[in-house]
């Protein structure tokens, strides 16, 4: 047989064995021995000697014993033509696009409802705290009230009252004014910062307005929880500080903090009596210390998204030996150089 039909024939096999199968829409190699892949010239092959030698017989089938065989793939399954496998991700293939997965988009209806229900939500320490205020204006006797008035010579005897008198009001106007007042400037106020942060603001403010009542107007009983309004009135500018750029009209609250503070002092000049009474005068300072008070105490307990800057951490050192000292000036002033009198 000619030499060209055994390459024919072999090249024919060849192509038969090496069909690969298919398994899971994945290739298989063979595992088969790589047969011979060519024709190659004799290396004994004479140049000059082409005379006598057809070029058939300078040919030999290379053996697959003489031929290095096929390295072995790693893998049986060649990691190429793959076929119904879905390159969904893993979040998504757990998830199917079902009505039930997709996420639903909110409409402008939607979202403007829930700003509005966000904005309308009530401050519940701010109502509770006047709901409480007008039971105990309404219920409470004349003479059980008596015993929860700020007196400068009784406190130490009886030191609830160092608390209490925010709860008493002197009339009607009183309360409802402080009440009103109290909504406005304390609505915002717990619902950024929560409400335990007020209860602070709102206890640290009635602290200092009886201490500072007792110290600069020991003659005047102090009622009404004027001196907690100032401190959440005054609050409001740590706040600003401490979420400046995530809270809406920031510009409005120092304004408001500026008008009410100006009218106040407005108001107290234009009504100063002549001589210290003891009874029906405005205890201004305890509005004043109450104001002050607000400020270091909030710059405490508050929290915000600038948290971390170096103005807010210096402020915060700051607040803290402010408060220490006036503390301690209280105790020395109400321990060695205030005159008690019962």
């Amino acid at each position: 047989m000619a030499p060209d039909a055994n390459y024919e024939e072999v090249e024919r096999l060849n192509a038969e064995d090496y069909e690969p199968g298919v398994h899971q829409g994945r290739r298989i190699l063979p595992e088969l021995t790589a047969p011979a892949q060519a024709w190659i010239e004799n290396e004994d092959l004479d140049r000059s000697d082409s005379v006598h030698n057809s070029p058939g017989e300078n040919r030999r089938l290379l053996s697959p014993q003489v031929h290095q065989p096929v390295p072995k793939h790693k893998s049986r399954l060649q990691a190429g033509l793959t076929l119904g496998v879905s390159n969904t991700p893993k979040r998504h293939a757990k998830c199917p696009q079902t009505p039930k997965c997709v996420k639903k988009q909110k409409t402008k209806y939607q979202k403007r409802r829930e700003k509005l229900l966000a904005i309308l939500k009530p401050p519940y320490f701010i109502v509770s705290m006047i709901f409480f205020i007008v039971c105990i204006h309404i219920w409470l006797p004349e003479d059980a009230r008596a015993y929860l008035w700020w007196t400068p010579g009784a406190w130490w005897r009886e030191p609830w009252r160092l608390l209490t008198y925010g709860f008493v009001h002197a009339n009607a106007v009183h309360l409802a004014l402080n009440a009103v007042v109290a909504l406005a400037v304390g609505w915002c106020l717990e619902r950024e910062q929560g409400w335990w942060r007020v209860v602070c603001v709102w206890g640290g403010g009635v602290a200092a307005g009886a201490l500072g009542a007792g110290a600069l107007q020991p003659r005047v009983q102090v009622v009404g929880a004027s001196a907690a309004v100032y401190a959440l009135l005054t609050a409001h500018l740590p706040n600003v500080c401490l979420r400046f750029g995530h809270i809406p009209l920031w510009w409005f609250r120092p304004l408001s903090v500026v008008v009410l503070g100006a009218s106040e002092a407005c108001w107290a000049a234009a009504h100063a009596p002549p001589v210290p009474a003891r009874d029906d005068h405005v205890a201004w300072s305890a509005h004043v210390l109450g104001a002050v008070v607000g400020v270091p105490v909030a710059f405490i307990v508050f929290h915000g998204e600038n948290d971390s800057t170096l103005f807010i951490k210096v402020c915060r050192v700051l607040s803290a030996l402010v408060l220490t000292a006036g503390i301690i000036a209280a105790a020395l002033h109400f321990t060695l150089w205030h005159d008690v009198d019962y």
